[in-house]
């Protein structure tokens, strides 16, 4: 069975629809983490270019692809532009941003179409993960350092199944629950590493 969410970050998500997972082990008491096996994700996502100052353009061009801030900028059923409802978290990787794509989508091909260059359609196969949530305002240097700091407190068991990517580094995920207007204390964020079989 599949579930929505976590119960640590529902305080603050209101009604935005959330990953679907499910919890294999957890180990939040003593360790801090839990394992997820999670569904297949479809996301748009884009790239942190170095001449942008922190997340913000890459935020605002997901945002304008589904709607949010202006006219939808992609191509849904019929050609027309189609609102798309944000959903919760935010997915960052190494220089990139996703928004993932609500449940209603089942295929990549039923995805709107982007028409900014700058944006691209994916689809992220089902895994499983090892979950850290942690509270406060983050950044992509802060969740390098949460990361290093994370991969401590692995049991060897999981330890010994990190993946890596193609050029040895350890691929990871970390996520954001909330808008700016949250306080620190109140933000929901994930380190979330992947894990081989």
């Amino acid at each position: 069975l599949f579930v929505g969410g976590s119960s640590m970050g529902s305080r603050s998500r209101g009604t935005e629809e959330t990953l679907r997972y499910q919890v294999v082990e957890k180990h939040l008491a003593d360790r801090g983490y839990e394992v997820r096996r999670y569904a297949p994700i479809l996301c748009a996502e884009t790239a942190r270019h170095p001449s942008e100052q922190g997340s913000t353009e890459a935020f605002f061009r997901l945002a304008r692809y589904i709607g949010v801030v202006s006219r939808p900028e992609n191509v849904g059923a019929g050609g027309k532009p189609e609102a798309v409802a944000m959903t919760a978290p935010v997915m960052h990787t190494e220089g990139r941003m996703m928004f993932t794509m609500p449940s209603k989508y089942k295929r990549l091909e039923s995805v709107p179409r982007p028409t900014n260059p700058d944006l691209a359609l994916r689809e992220i196969p089902a895994f499983e993960a090892a979950v850290f949530p942690y509270s406060g305002y983050t950044s992509e240097s802060d969740a390098q350092r949460k990361l290093a700091e994370f991969l401590k407190r692995l049991k060897p068991d999981h330890a010994n199944r990190v993946v890596k990517n193609r050029s040895g580094k350890i691929q990871f995920a970390w996520n954001a629950y909330d808008p700016p207007s949250v306080p620190a204390a109140m933000r929901t964020n994930e380190i979330c590493i992947w894990l081989g079989r």
